[in-house]
């Protein structure tokens, strides 16, 4: 199938910036590979945890070698992975210790991966319209996209149930309260078809409920935490729900439902199969128009 080749800036332009994106995610793990090569460690207490508009940021008291205490405040996330209380592990440089990196696969390792997997992608589709642009096989071409895809997927569904599965078997049990319901506004623009047949664009407002969740562990320690969104409210104020754990990191838990420990793993593997099955049947395709 013949592509313009002016398709090839195109190209060009899509592989530009996955190459930044993926560039500046193994920058990041880079960094914070330093810290964990030649950084020193000690051990740090969460003594609160500030909130910023919709950010959590954890604050952290530790000591040097020197027996100086210092008290510092980590970048921000979307929901809380600590409590006040949790222990962790910081990761810091002797002369300059506010230069610090805790010690965790979200903080550590968890965006870098997104950032490098994204920029990816984006390489992947730039690929695409570069073979497109050298008149390459568009079936071939596909495949191996969705070859690529589904094997992502696969990956993720797989880490995602372990961690859900370790969480579930090993974790502690409590009795929570959902505290509020938080609304989350975005507007997003979509493609509408009038009744006359013509496509116009317009934006919608979406609107996402996260229920917050509070429990006590046995130890007194009072822990929040966010349960998983969706575009209707599943649980109202004051509702008690089941909590599962993780005893060494309160902050990690989950309302025990199918939505918050199975669904995201049931999601990438739906991806993975459905991508998968799309491979296989262009597969039996070309086999039997050339067979």
């Amino acid at each position: 199938m013949a592509i313009d080749a002016s398709w090839r800036w195109i190209a060009w332009t899509i592989l530009g910036i996955g190459g930044l994106i993926a560039a500046g995610g193994v920058l990041m793990g880079l960094g914070n590979l330093r810290h964990v090569l030649y950084g020193e460690r000690a051990e740090g207490v969460v003594t609160g945890i500030v909130r910023e508009g919709d950010m959590y940021l954890p604050v952290v008291r530790f000591r040097l070698l020197q027996g100086e205490t210092v008290e510092v405040q980590d970048l921000g996330a979307g929901a809380p992975d600590f409590s006040a209380g949790d222990t962790v592990t910081v990761l810091y440089f002797p002369e300059r210790p506010r230069d610090f990196r805790l010690e965790t696969f979200d903080r550590l390792w968890l965006v870098p991966i997104i950032l490098t997997g994204f920029g990816g992608f984006w390489l992947m589709f730039g690929a695409v319209a570069w073979a497109l642009s050298r008149n390459a096989d568009l079936a071939l071409v596909g495949e191996r996209a969705f070859s690529v895809i589904s094997l992502s997927a696969l990956l993720i569904g797989v880490f995602v149930l372990w961690s859900a599965v370790d969480l579930y078997a090993g974790g502690g049990r409590a009795r929570g309260t959902v505290t509020e319901i938080r609304e989350s506004r975005s507007i997003v623009a979509e493609e509408v078809t009038t009744p006359a047949g013509r496509e116009v664009r317009r934006d919608v407002e979406r609107i996402s409920f996260v229920p917050i969740v509070r429990f006590t562990t046995p130890e007194g320690r009072e822990i929040e935490f966010h349960g998983s969104g969706g575009s209707s409210a599943s649980f109202s104020a004051g509702e008690g729900v089941n909590v599962v754990y993780d005893r060494s990191q309160p902050g990690r838990a989950r309302i025990v439902s199918f939505v918050d420990l199975w669904l995201p793993a049931a999601v990438a593997f739906a991806v993975a199969l459905i991508f998968g099955a799309a491979v296989r049947l262009s597969h039996w395709s070309r086999r039997r128009a050339t067979g």
